[in-house]
């Protein structure tokens, strides 16, 4: 199965389906861990350090406002081609980026999506305030250092 399958399945099974303003919220996850990759980035170049910082901290200003609903953004009809050409780009960009690293990207895929997974206690979720899905007691994060 495909890992796009594997995700649709997790978000259907959290009771997530196709809407405008889920689409926002998932934009603000989908924004959330860029940023998460930003904060890891290093330059040797002082100024471009701090603008990779004052952008990440935008972004993640921004990613907060659309998870927690309290902005909402939208793929117009005419955009949707475009936006699934840069979805499909980031994501060869995302696994050239591994590859370069040398990570093990299909290891590390499968490791992620088995801890999404294991969030959901007979096939529901644990959905916290708010409506954010939480983590079961005793969930773990995966442990992705055997991937790098």
């Amino acid at each position: 199965m495909s890992n796009y399958q594997r995700t649709a399945d997790w978000l259907n099974a959290c009771g997530k389906t196709p809407n405008d303003t889920g689409l926002s919220v998932q934009i603000g996850c989908h924004l959330e861990e860029f940023c998460e990759f930003l904060k890891v980035l290093r330059s040797d170049s002082e100024g471009y350090a701090k603008l990779l910082d004052r952008t990440r901290l935008d972004l993640e200003w921004f990613a907060t406002k659309l998870k927690k609903q309290e902005q909402f953004v939208y793929i117009p009809v005419h955009m949707r081609t475009d936006a699934l050409d840069a979805l499909c780009d980031s994501e060869v960009t995302g696994n050239g980026v591994a590859y370069m690293a040398n990570f093990d990207k299909p290891k590390a895929d499968e490791l992620v999506l088995a801890s999404n997974e294991a969030k959901l206690v007979d096939g529901k979720p644990v959905i916290l305030e708010g409506g954010k899905i939480g983590k079961p007691e005793g969930w773990k994060a995966p442990d992705l250092r055997s991937c790098v």
